[in-house]
């Protein structure tokens, strides 16, 4: 039994080896369609439908360089934009009226100027393809005066089916300055909304030498607009009533003291 298997099988492999050879041999032959081309040891490749280059056969039928230089990445996307900054507080605007502090170079002055980058998100209604992918943004280094803050942007667009671009540019943001409205109302007469008045009878100062040290030490004054001094007392003007009541709040904690309230008409709208 052993020998007739063995005979089968050699006879099985001499009738393959001749069927391959004879097809090696006989060039006209017609060409087996089921035969892959990897089992040849090739890859396939195509000519560049711009430049003619050989390349892997991709969805566009064209190399990297001739796609890049035929389609635009960035389109659509603003390289330039405005910043409105407050000279007073140096905060920046945001918007609808809010302003924010942020550092030089921080991660959330990076985020309020990409807000202001047009093209990066996709807006409702919009029905253009290739959806725009951020990738990386840094910040490049411009001199401090030069009213200039530029952001490196790498993005990501498919331009064809199957076939995803990426690109590096730079946007530019012109610093513009602007008096944010605390600022403003400390510059216009009448804006002031509460009046503080502390007053001590006394032929010294050693007690408003010590409160003066206290405020600047907590940053109780944060939010005041102006700051009167006279012989015997101080005055302290604020846009609202909120923030004066905090005011008085710190000031009953550090000192003894008694409170008065008065109101009074500021003006009338005719």
């Amino acid at each position: 039994n052993k020998i007739k298997l063995t005979n089968i099988n050699n006879s099985m492999i001499q009738t393959k080896t001749m069927e391959i050879s004879s097809h090696a041999i006989n060039p006209f032959l017609p060409e087996d369609p089921n035969l892959q081309p990897s089992s040849r040891g090739t890859t396939a490749t195509i000519l560049c439908c711009i430049c003619g280059i050989s390349i892997s056969p991709n969805p566009s039928n064209t190399c990297p360089a001739c796609l890049a230089s035929q389609s635009d990445v960035t389109r659509g996307i603003s390289t330039e934009a405005t910043l409105h900054q407050c000279r007073g507080c140096s905060r920046w605007h945001q918007e609808a009226g809010k302003w924010i502090g942020c550092e030089l170079e921080s991660r959330e002055l990076m985020a309020l100027c990409l807000s202001y980058v047009s093209g990066l998100k996709k807006r409702k209604g919009d029905n253009s393809s290739g959806r725009v992918r951020l990738v990386d943004a840094a910040w490049v280094w411009t001199e401090p005066h030069s009213m200039r803050l530029k952001i490196r942007l790498t993005i990501q667009r498919e331009v064809v089916s199957g076939t995803i671009l990426q690109q590096s540019f730079i946007v530019t943001f012109i610093v513009r300055n602007q008096q944010c409205v605390e600022c403003q109302a400390a510059f216009r007469q009448g804006s002031w909304k509460s009046l503080v008045q502390v007053r001590q009878r006394v032929g010294h100062k050693r007690t408003f030498l010590y409160l003066e040290q206290l405020i600047l030490k907590h940053g109780a004054h944060r939010g005041c607009l102006s700051i009167e001094t006279f012989k015997d007392g101080m005055d302290f003007y604020f846009p609202d009533k909120g923030k004066a009541a905090r005011f008085i709040s710190f000031l009953e904690d550090v000192v003894p003291m008694k409170v008065k309230s008065s109101k009074k008409l500021i003006g009338t709208d005719d």
